[in-house]
């Protein structure tokens, strides 16, 4: 039942900190195992409203809400593409919260909508649905980061119209990609076993990349993966925080920075609680009425 999650973590390059491949590594080893999975809760907070993304909603679940309501839209944990059913329920993807996304954008009870982002970031797939979603809303959105917001998340972060970080210690950053691959070769020596791999003339190319790698040549791997996307993320960034700091060192190179340093270098907007997220999305929210009153007369 996770093959199309395994699929992806090994075939994607990942927007991911290093901190967090250990545990995308350990979690791999548990789907192959049939080991038991929990499922991620998402935390409860004043204001939330939240609905699980990932539901069966035969209709737009935020039609119930009250008039003007905010829809807050969890992104915790590891981001991959697709959601998976673990033995305590279904755990959703980024493309569940896209549609989630999609879906307040289309409730006439809802104003604008709040990330809440806790995240190391994930692979380059997941990330596709997401910025199409954020980038086709028609209503303001916020990113509020409680923890960490790295690599992937802040790809996503930065289609909305403010960052901002619950503390000034939360982390920021890691925009950049890599993979990671493991060598099995001595381990299937060890029990005789000998890979023989056979393409035609008219498939010369095919999969060569990933071979060179591990033979020690990643040049082709890195011009023709790695550095495509590395170079898409960081325009990325460029044209959707057009304040970034572009001198300091390493900001679109892969560091990592702490929310007080995220502000100075134009990375996040403010560091504010939860409430304040929430003030910050209705002054938006009144801000665009407003233009559109003007529009009228």
């Amino acid at each position: 039942m996770f093959e199309n999650l395994i699929t992806e973590i090994t075939s994607s390059p990942l927007l991911l900190r290093q901190s967090a491949i250990q545990n995308v590594e350990l979690f791999c080893l548990k789907m192959i195992k049939g080991e038991k999975i929990e499922l991620q809760q998402s935390p409860q907070l004043k204001y939330a409203g939240l609905i699980a993304p990932g539901g069966d909603y035969p209709d737009n679940p935020y039609d119930s809400f009250e008039e003007n309501s905010i829809a807050v839209i969890p992104i915790i944990g590891t981001m991959y593409k697709y959601g998976y059913q673990s033995w305590f329920g279904y755990v959703p993807g980024i493309d569940d919260v896209a549609n989630m996304i999609r879906y307040a954008n289309g409730s006439n009870q809802i104003i604008g909508t709040i990330l809440l982002i806790n995240t190391p970031g994930g692979t380059t797939q997941s990330v596709i649905q997401i910025e199409d979603a954020l980038r086709t809303r028609t209503k303001p959105s916020v990113a509020f980061i409680d923890g960490q917001c790295c690599s992937g998340g802040i790809y996503a972060a930065s289609f909305c119209d403010r960052i901002v970080a619950a503390n000034r210690m939360c982390e920021i950053g890691s925009i950049g990609t890599q993979m990671t691959m493991l060598d099995f070769s001595e381990y299937y020596s060890s029990m005789g076993i000998k890979k023989i791999t056979v393409r035609p003339p008219e498939s010369s190319f095919k999969n060569t990349e990933y071979e060179q790698a591990l033979a020690g040549d990643d040049k082709r791997l890195i011009s023709e993966s790695l550095t495509p996307f590395a170079q898409h993320f960081q325009n990325i960034l460029k044209d959707n925080r057009p304040n970034l700091d572009l001198s300091v060192e390493g900001i679109l190179e892969g560091k990592i920075f702490y929310a007080f340093d995220a502000v100075q270098n134009g990375l996040i907007d403010n560091i504010t609680n939860f409430d304040g997220a929430v003030q910050l999305l209705q002054s938006l929210h009144t801000e665009k009425q407003s233009f559109y009153s003007y529009l009228k007369k």
